[in-house]
């Protein structure tokens, strides 16, 4: 007799590596968009909270740009939200946005600066974009290996916005 643990889930998308259910409390059923677009507002809910009470700034400090990056209320929660909600990996860099903030980086062979897009982005009052990348990386943990994409709006005033965060999708389309 066969027994299937019901706290993982079969998956041949990820090498056939087993998932569990949920990871640090997000769901990782592609079903469980609503749960994990929940778990997103929460994230930065609690997060604007943490810095306001560490920081009074509601930033964080990048390394790689050695300059503050604001998570902005209404702003850079609702790019993301709307994007790293279909997928548990995005939802996972959400949770962990402050190292992602603070340690994100350019990878050589990709642009920094990429094009302001018509529409929220110039909304928004960004006039130059910044690309950066954050790696996670879990030896016991083989589906906890993935990049993230930070999405930095820089206003006229150099002001650095996190506009969005989400799992690089496709590394060969990429070029990662």
């Amino acid at each position: 007799m066969q027994t299937k643990n019901m706290n993982m889930k079969d998956t041949t998308k990820e090498n056939s590596i087993q998932i569990p259910n949920y990871i640090e409390g997000i769901p990782t059923d592609k079903h469980r968009v609503k749960d994990r677009f929940e778990l997103i507002i929460s994230y930065y809910e609690s997060l604007w909270k943490e810095l306001q009470r560490e920081t009074n700034s509601n930033s964080i400090h990048n390394k790689f740009l050695d300059s503050e990056v604001f998570i902005v209320k209404n702003e850079s929660d609702k790019k993301t939200a709307r994007e790293a909600m279909h997928n548990w990996k995005s939802t996972y860099a959400v949770k962990h946005l402050r190292e992602v903030v603070e340690y994100a980086q350019a990878i050589d062979g990709l642009p920094l600066f990429s094009s302001v897009k018509k529409g929220v982005q110039r909304k928004n009052g960004y006039k130059n974009i910044i690309i950066l990348y954050y790696t996670f990386e879990s030896i016991d943990k083989p589906y906890l290996n993935f990049t993230a994409k930070l999405t930095i709006g820089v206003t006229a005033s150099q002001k650095h916005i996190q506009y969005s965060v989400n799992k690089v999708e496709v590394a060969a389309k990429q070029k990662i």
